[in-house]
């Protein structure tokens, strides 16, 4: 695909999706819902061989460039002082494993970067990435959305983690 601004590609690929999905659905035979594709039920032709390969590349796309802004965004909070446990938080998932696909991610980097000698990450932005990145989090913890601590176990629970108030588990997110 010809290099396009990340905007169109979002663009375009929301609209060939919601087409999709409205040609998929047919029309309601009983009751109006609120559904902002009911006006389309039924109207809408089905997305071509073109437009469907198109969708699956320009969602790669997006997909890719959401995958390394994330990373962008790890170097960014590790480099303005933030924790695994505060990056596994806000991504949903323990420090472990946020620290694992930062770690898969600077692999990639090296790898991209030997393939074209241009992008990704040298041999020094590697060495300074692993750096930023630090020591493997120690111990296993549940992933809790927020900022708060990870969840404690209760001896009781049998090693399942604690829901209890103030525990940094807010699943309404």
């Amino acid at each position: 695909m010809d290099a396009i601004p990340m905007v169109t590609a979002v663009t375009r690929l929301d609209f060939l999706s919601r087409r999709d999905s409205a040609a998929a659905l047919p029309r309601p035979s009983v009751r109006p819902s609120q559904s902002w594709t009911d006006h389309l039920r039924g109207q809408v032709e089905a997305l071509d061989l073109d437009e469907s390969l198109e969708l699956l590349d320009l969602s790669d796309l997006v997909a890719r460039q959401a995958y390394d802004a994330q990373h962008r965004g790890i170097r960014a909070a590790l480099r303005a002082g933030a924790t695994w446990e505060r990056i596994g938080a806000a991504l949903g998932t323990t420090p472990l494993t946020a620290w694992n696909s930062h770690q898969r991610w600077i692999e990639e980097q090296v790898e991209l970067f030997e393939l074209t000698g241009r992008d990704g990450l040298d041999d020094v932005g590697a060495v300074d990435a692993l750096q930023l990145a630090g020591e493997r989090p120690v111990g296993l913890r549940y992933a809790a959305r927020g900022t708060g601590p990870a969840p404690r176990s209760d001896p009781s629970s049998q090693g399942r983690p604690s829901l209890a108030a103030g525990s940094g588990d807010d699943r309404r997110g």
